[in-house]
Order: C-alpha cells, then structure tokens, then sequence
C-alpha cells in the first residue's frame, strides 16, 4: 500500500494542522511505514523545519518538494491531466490533511476533519467568508473521502450528523501528545522566579481570553501573587483582548507572548502553577494534554470534546461564569492537595495519548478505504 499524503502544513505551520501533519508522520515512521510515503510539499514558502526538525531525515520517506504557490496547483493539475496523487508517484491512498483539496486521479482519498466550529451559525469565532469556505471545503470532504478521520468522537458526531457522512466512513484516531516530552529534562525546570498561570492558545473569541482575563482579575484582587502568561499568536477579532488587557487593572500582571518559541512551552507548562484552558470550542484540545504531560495541574472547560480528551485529570468548568473559572484556578493554586492530585492524573492520562497510536489507527482506516464498497443506507434526519 503506497501512501500520498498532504504534507504542506507540516513545513509551514506551528500550530494545530502543522504539528498533526509532522507528527503524523513521524509515527509512520517509527512504525516502520516509510518506504511507502510519499509527501507532497509544493508551497512557494520555504521550509520553515529542516529535514531532522521534521524527524524525516533518516527516513526513506520521499518529500516531493517544488516552490510553488498553492493557488496555481489546480489549474496546473488540470493543464497536464493530472492528479496529486500522481505527483508523488502514485499511491493507492492518498491523504488530505487540510481542507485545501487538491484533484485525485486514481488513489482512494481519506481526509482529516479536525472540527465543525465553521459550521456555528453566528458564532464569531471565525471571519463569515473564512467560515464559507470552509463548510463547502468540509462538505466536499465527506462527498470524496472513502474514510473521514476526526480526532474525537465529539467531532466525529459532528461530522455525522452536521455534514451528512456515514458513521460506518468516519474513524477516530486521537491525537498524540508525546512530542512535547521530548524537550523536557530529566532533572526538570526547577520553580519560576515568580509563580504564574499559564494559558496556550491562539488570541481569538473561540479561545474566552476575555472571560479567563476576568477570572484572573478576581485571582488578583483575591491576594494571589501570581502573574498570567498569555502564550499565542493573534487570531481572529483578537484587538478585542488588547482592548480589554489594556484598560483591565490587572494588566501590569499579564504577559501576552504573540510569538512564543516551541522550544520554550515544555519549560513554560512545566514551571506553571496552573494552566487555564477555559476554550468555548475544541475538536480535541492538545494544549491541555501538553501541560499535563509537563506536570502542569489543569484547569479547564466541561463543554465539546475537552472532557472526553481529558477525562477525570482536569477540574472542569463551565466556560462561560469567570466565577466558576475563577473558583476552579483559586482552589488549584491554594489548595496544594488537589494539585497535586491534578498532576498525578494529568501525567497519567497524558501517557494514553501517542503518535504512534495515531499513526496506528490511521494506517488502519486507510486499509480500510482499500476495501470494496459495501451499499451504506441512506441518513435520514429527523427533527
């Protein structure tokens, strides 16, 4: 089985599909599924990892390479009656990591949705015309892909019963969170000069930045000494957190890092006292399985796929009351017997979550796209 697989997002973004993409990957290859890999990796953009960064460069996986801008590949695909899977090589899979969809010609498509959060109607998460495009992208997904890949179950229902795909298609296969380990020292980071809460998450309505900074003014007032690290780019409508950080009294103790190095958050988690994930919407939520893994004690939401991937090692709350968020960080940050506890759990559910298990599960939903179609009944909504 020849494997084609999107890998564009892997050389450019930090973040979210990026890191899937590379540490996708990567498992494949620590199981041994490399010399049947081919990565397509057409961008105009440099790379912004090197080959070892990327964990590629004793592999025999082949990186099919070209400066080109991402907007001239359909039209060049169409002039020379071609598909991407051709441009790998050939593949019996191929796989589309992001929603960009590029022409097949002869592979079977498998595809990742990682959420529906674009589908909300008048949620404000997400700019209309992006949010447009990307529920016709989604739609075109589930309409191609023989096998829909979702990382949780609370996007795989999503999936069901939002864009019409057949449960029978859809497969989960759970994110990993074992890259940050690598980075972390044996003997540890020791303790912070000053003690902090920590919040990773890109700056954007979808993340409750403004409620979280409300729930630490109450930290402030309370008498806690701590500082709050905001570490996350600028997203979406983020001017509205700048407008609040700067007429909030507790603005003198925020510390909005826009640009945070990645080799830096293994340190970052690891020395916080809390770590608040108050998110209003997840398809999975790796930030919180990141700090648990670092040993941070978690705080985080009760609502979309965030209990499911954490399960009983976070103190949940209801995102949308900065009392209860407040409630919850006060207690983990004063009360050292229960986060102490946070971070025993943590450390333990964070071991369930591997890339190799990803790579696993999905390896096995390709063969399954291999297999012949079986008649699916028709969905029928009822409301």
């Amino acid at each position: 089985m020849r494997v084609g697989l999107d890998y564009r997002p892997a050389l450019q973004n930090r973040e979210g599909i990026g890191r899937y993409t590379r540490e996708l990957v990567r498992g494949f290859v620590e199981l041994g599924f490399d010399s049947d890999l081919g990565l397509f990796g057409y961008t105009a953009a440099a790379m912004r990892f090197s080959r070892a960064e990327l964990g590629i460069a004793r592999s025999r996986a082949e990186l099919v390479r070209m400066r080109l801008p991402s907007r001239w590949l359909p039209w060049m695909l169409r002039k020379l009656g071609k598909g991407v899977d051709d441009l790998v090589g050939g593949a019996d899979v191929y796989h589309h990591t992001q929603p960009n969809l590029l022409d097949v010609r002869r592979a079977t498509e498998v595809a990742t949705i990682f959420d529906c959060i674009y589908m909300i109607p008048d949620s404000g998460y997400l700019d209309p015309a992006v949010a447009a495009r990307m529920t016709e992208a989604a739609k075109q997904q589930v309409q191609r892909a023989k096998r829909i890949l979702v990382p949780s179950q609370y996007v795989g229902a999503e999936v069901v019963m939002a864009l019409g795909a057949h449960p029978a298609r859809v497969a989960v296969t759970e994110l990993g969170c074992d890259h940050i380990a690598r980075d972390l020292p044996p003997e540890g980071f020791g303790r912070a000069k000053e003690p902090y809460v920590l919040t990773v998450a890109r700056v954007d309505p979808r993340k409750n930045h403004l409620r979280m900074l409300q729930a630490f003014e109450l930290l402030v007032r309370e008498g806690l000494p701590h500082r709050w690290v905001v570490a996350g780019p600028r997203g979406y409508e983020w001017e509205q957190f700048a407008r609040a950080l700067e007429r909030s009294p507790a603005r003198d103790r925020v510390q909005w890092i826009v640009d945070a190095p990645e080799a830096d958050l293994p340190r970052l988690y690891a020395q916080a006292d809390c770590f608040l994930f108050a998110s209003l919407n997840e398809g999975f939520g790796l930030p919180p399985l990141e700090a648990m893994a670092c040993g941070a004690p978690v705080v985080s939401s009760c609502v979309t796929s965030l209990p499911e991937v954490c399960g009983d090692a976070a103190f949940l709350v209801e995102p949308t009351d900065p009392e209860r968020i407040f409630e919850a960080a006060r207690r983990v940050l004063m009360e050292p017997d229960i986060a102490d506890e946070l971070r025993t759990r943590g450390r333990a559910q964070a071991r369930k979550f591997t890339w190799r298990e990803c790579a696993k599960h999905t390896l096995l939903a390709y063969k399954k796209s291999l297999e012949p179609e079986k008649d699916e009944p028709k969905l029928r909504h009822v409301f």
